[in-house]
This record gives structure tokens, C-alpha cells and sequence, in this order.
């Protein structure tokens, strides 16, 4: 059987003891107690995901440009603000 490489982008984050891995492209995610871990359970999520979306007849998207960057910007807000969480 003919194969294809798809590249996903993948973001990790720290939450507490773990590792999340999410796949924005997807709309999944996974999570491990290190980032190899987290990578490699997210890789297996990719997998699963893609082939229930093959035997569905449903459409596999498009893999991800490689051209994609991540950065944090920082702002000034009055010390007594009220987080959210």
C-alpha cells in the first residue's frame, strides 16, 4: 500500500505536572509527564483520529505549513486585576 507523510503543528504546554500537546489543525490533543511523552501520546492521537476519519469517508485535512511560528507578547495591566482562573 502507497503511503503519505502529513506534518501537523503541534503546541505543548506545561499544565500543572504534565505535558498537553494540541493539535490545532485536528481539534485534538493528548498529554504525557514529560514533552517526549506528550508528543508521542499526541502522535498516536493524530493517528487514531486520521484513520476514523478514513473509515467515516470523511475528509482528512490538509496537512500544516511549515512556515508557522509561535511567540509571546507581554502587556501592562493595573496591579489589581482579577485573573479569570
Amino acid at each position: 500500500m502507497k503511503t503519505t507523510v502529513l506534518k501537523y503543528n503541534v503546541m505543548i504546554k506545561k499544565e500543572g505536572k504534565y505535558f498537553v500537546a494540541y493539535v490545532p489543525t485536528l481539534g485534538i490533543s493528548d498529554f504525557g509527564k514529560t514533552i517526549d511523552n506528550a508528543r508521542k501520546n499526541v502522535e498516536a492521537a493524530i493517528s487514531i483520529h486520521i484513520e476514523g476519519l478514513i473509515k467515516t469517508n470523511s475528509e482528512v485535512p490538509a496537512q500544516d505549513s511549515t512556515d508557522f511560528y509561535i511567540s509571546q507578547s507581554q502587556v501592562t495591566v493595573p496591579s489589581n486585576l482579577k485573573f479569570a482562573f
